[in-house]
């Protein structure tokens, strides 16, 4: 084996570590989505600039590092709609275009907690 290359088990181990950190990231973005709004409604939401920002900011990073999973990681949890994820994160990172506010809270409400239900038993399975 070259110096370049990795044995089986080392690539294994590396693309684990890979997975968890990105899955890491993602629980990470995903509480910070939740303590912004904490005890808010809708409407305080949507008239909150900086919680509309930050909350852009989550989402467009769940989405970005949901975009970098492994497709073979994508496909154990169909449940999850990964391309309306990373539509929407790519829409926020790049500004293709304006997010609704009631698809963000939408998000953060419904989808947010479901992933991050998922992610925790993925993270524990790994």
């Amino acid at each position: 084996m070259g110096k370049d290359e990795m044995s089986i088990p080392a690539q294994i181990e590396n693309n684990n570590h890979r997975l968890e950190v990105q899955i890491q990231d993602i629980l990470e973005a995903i509480a910070a989505a939740e303590s912004f709004v904490e005890g808010i409604d809708f409407l305080e939401f949507s008239r909150d600039q900086k919680t509309i920002f930050a909350i852009e900011r989550a989402i467009g990073l769940i989405g970005a590092t949901a975009k970098r999973l492994p497709i073979s990681f994508m496909d154990q949890y169909p449940q999850i709609n990964w391309r309306r994820l990373t539509g929407v994160g790519d829409s926020l990172m790049f500004g293709y275009l304006e997010v609704d506010l009631n698809t963000l809270w939408d998000l953060t409400q419904q989808d947010v907690p479901f992933i991050k239900d998922l992610m925790r038993k993925a993270i524990a399975n790994l």
